[in-house]
């Protein structure tokens, strides 16, 4: 059994994502299609994909942004991956965020550059730009449609939240200043059998008005670190935000736009899921419309055969519509379509543990995205 695994997003029309993973046996092919909802429900981001740069006119820099994720498994082995970002914001505000892959330390190898966003806060229009295919999608933000509707969503699960000052410092000689969030989620809220806490410390810097370090200790991931270097606090360089020649450029000018969609909730599948009750309501967009991104998938576990359908010998496309939270995460898995025989609880299975990159809202700020993951299993 063979398989191989790519994800990509369709949008109107389609926008390819180049995120591809090694191959697994049982397991051929996901996509994702994607509407997002308004920002999420507070909580830490559990995954870390470098400093959010908000689009603050007056204040340029470039600067390296290193990642680093330690993992120490149950034996004491230490698992370490790292990559980096080069990212710049001009004296107008405009912003400039890289996104490269994660890598192995020890083999030596570059990080790849996957994705280039650009935003022009005057103008509102984001640009999404891709190395790999020398290709560029611009959105142009317009004004909210009318006549739009609510969508219920499942914020249960929300942990305690403390936080407390840690103090001053200076990181590439500039004053910070320290704040570390613990937040606490109680017995059962995410399966755990006792309290389980997610610590996270921050380091402001008020001149450049964003983090110059993070760190996250995660009892399930390990300590994620985000930090700031090589800061140069100049005009960038216009090229910098400039797409380059050869690039193919899609432009579209988009009404932001609220659909109207069902709720869905966490649990065992289901072919015919209701919302659940009690819960706040968010409105529902579509990524790539009003300059929201899609988001993409950077830890993906690839679900196994189940030893029915396995000895079955039976092939199928299992459908499940999540939520893509604010913070990476899968939440409210819903079973769209089925092949049976126990395919469907292995995906759900693996997707719960998917961490995302998450989509972005027109300010750049993340927000929650509901999207549909199709998985072809295949027996080769």
């Amino acid at each position: 059994m063979t398989g191989a695994f790519a994800m990509r997003v369709p949008l109107s029309p389609v926008l390819l994502l180049l995120a591809f993973f090694s191959a697994a046996p049982g397991f051929s092919q996901s996509t994702v299609t994607s509407a997002v909802t308004t920002p999420g429900d507070g909580r830490v981001a559990e995954w870390m994909y470098g400093e959010h740069i908000p689009a603050v006119p007056g204040l340029p820099f470039t600067a390296k942004v290193e990642l680093e994720l330690v993992n120490q498994l149950q034996d004491g082995t230490l698992l370490t991956h790292e990559t980096y970002n080069l990212d710049a914001r001009d004296s107008q505000g405009r912003t400039r965020n890289e996104a490269r892959n994660w890598i192995n330390p020890s083999l030596g190898a570059e990080p790849r550059l996957i994705r280039i966003e650009l935003y022009d806060p005057s103008t509102r229009t984001r640009i999404n730009v891709f190395p790999l295919t020398k290709t560029a999608r611009q959105w142009t933000a317009g004004q909210p449609a009318p006549n739009t509707t609510p969508v219920a969503l499942n914020t249960s699960a929300k942990p305690e939240t403390t936080r407390e000052n840690i103090g001053s410092d200076s990181i590439e000689g500039l004053p910070v200043r320290g704040v570390r969030v613990t937040q606490t989620y109680p017995p059962g809220a995410l399966g755990n059998d006792r309290p389980l806490a997610i610590v996270t410390e921050y380091w402001y810097s008020e001149d450049l008005k964003i983090n110059l370090l993070t760190k996250r200790t995660d009892p399930r991931y390990g300590v994620q670190t985000v930090r700031v270097t090589e800061l140069v606090k100049q005009e960038p360089d216009a090229a910098l935000f400039a797409i380059p020649d050869e690039y193919k450029l899609i432009k579209e000018t988009v009404q932001q736009s609220l659909a109207q969609g069902p709720g869905v909730s966490d649990g065992a599948p289901s072919t015919n899921p209701t919302g659940p009750s009690g819960s706040p309501t968010t409105g529902i967009a579509r990524a790539g419309i009003g300059g929201v991104t899609a988001p993409r998938c950077v830890y993906c576990p690839q679900p196994s055969y189940s030893e029915e359908a396995r000895a079955a010998k039976l092939n199928g496309t299992v459908v499940l519509k999540i939520v893509v939270t604010a913070d990476g995460r899968t939440e409210n898995v819903q079973v769209v379509k089925g092949a049976g025989h126990g395919l469907e609880q292995k995906f759900i299975e693996a997707v719960k543990n998917w961490r995302f990159k998450p989509a972005d809202g027109p300010d750049g700020t993340p927000v929650a995205c509901q999207v549909d993951v199709e998985t072809t299993f295949k027996i080769r």
